[in-house]
């Protein structure tokens, strides 16, 4: 299934109802440049959430904590490995986040980078063989979510995970990444995860709910309307909605229906009655026991971890069990 079958397929499922929290693979839209002022436009507007927004932490704070444990994180790459980034993300995340950590890195096989965005996966090329020109690129793009078993084609692969991306996964379908990762990986691969352990309700208040996440996620209504088999849908016809739920370590992002709203989806009628929540998708902050608990239940082996000094971002190292 190729990624316009994918997305569609998700859109779907949520305006079905049959599922929720499936959206974050399709965040990062980019604008068409025969559309003047193309609104969907998510990875323009998750450029402006890092660099406008002071109080959004989760990009500051993983740069810094790469930076200051690349070689401590290097260490558990042995020589002979593939090292699978998924999501590199854009060529400035590439640059500060993944570049430090594949130079800490004495020596590896080749760096296969897997994304669904055609054009990061390019700019990963481009920037990789001009800084380490001696390291074999093969680029794949893919679901790496859906396709984790990808993995089984390097031998002793090396994951890197970077962005919290896996906590944009339900914590069912997270668990189920686990258990298909841990498989994969067998038997001496390594996952190298970062995730987001912060429980403060007020700063993750100031990261996502100043407006700019609002049009991150909102931006995917408007990929929806323009890529996809979709008539009489009003992506103006929705607000964002900010939802921390403590108990399940969850920030919701939901969108609320602003008015009665009936289109037709790849031939589907679907009406939506004003007021209607949809959860969009979910950023969960995992505290560091609750995640290496959970990765335990899917087969994963905790080796190690790293924390920033505001005890926020964190780099899991895991190994299989």
């Amino acid at each position: 299934m190729d990624f316009n079958e994918l997305f569609l397929s998700d859109t779907k499922a949520l305006f079905l109802g049959d599922q929720e929290e499936n959206m974050a693979a399709y965040l990062y839209s980019t604008p068409d440049p025969n559309i003047e002022n193309d609104p969907a436009n998510g990875e323009v507007c998750y450029m402006e959430l890092i660099s406008q927004n002071l109080g959004y932490y989760l990009y500051k704070e993983e740069i810094q904590l790469i930076n200051n444990v690349a070689k401590k994180i290097a260490a558990y790459v042995p020589p002979e490995a593939n090292i699978i980034e998924f999501g590199p993300g854009t060529d400035i995340a590439f640059q500060n986040k993944t570049l430090p950590f594949l130079k800490a890195v004495e020596k590896f096989q080749s760096y296969i980078p897997v994304d669904v965005c055609e054009t990061y996966l390019h700019q990963t090329q481009e920037i990789l063989g001009r800084e380490l020109p001696e390291i074999p690129v093969q680029i794949m793009q893919d679901d790496f979510i859906k396709n984790v078993e990808l993995v089984q084609n390097f031998p002793k692969p090396v994951v890197f995970f970077k962005g919290s991306t896996v906590t944009n996964l339900s914590i069912s379908n997270c668990l189920k990444f686990f258990g298909r990762i841990s498989q994969a990986l067998q038997p001496d691969g390594i996952l190298i995860v970062g995730v987001d352990a912060n429980q403060n309700e007020s700063s993750l208040r100031k990261a996502y709910n100043d407006g700019r996440m609002a049009k991150v996620a909102l931006s995917i209504l408007y990929f929806i309307n323009r890529d996809l088999p979709v008539s009489g849908f009003d992506p103006t016809a929705f607000n964002y909605e900010f939802n921390w739920v403590a108990e399940t370590h969850c920030v919701e992002h939901n969108i609320r229906a602003t008015e009665d709203q009936n289109f037709v989806l790849d031939g589907i009628p679907i009406n939506i009655k004003k007021g209607t929540k949809f959860h969009l998708l979910s950023s969960y902050k995992y505290p560091v026991d609750y995640f290496q608990n959970q990765a335990i239940k899917g087969g994963l082996k905790p080796i190690d971890y790293f924390v920033d000094e505001n005890q926020r971002m964190v780099i899991h190292v895991l190994g299989v069990s």
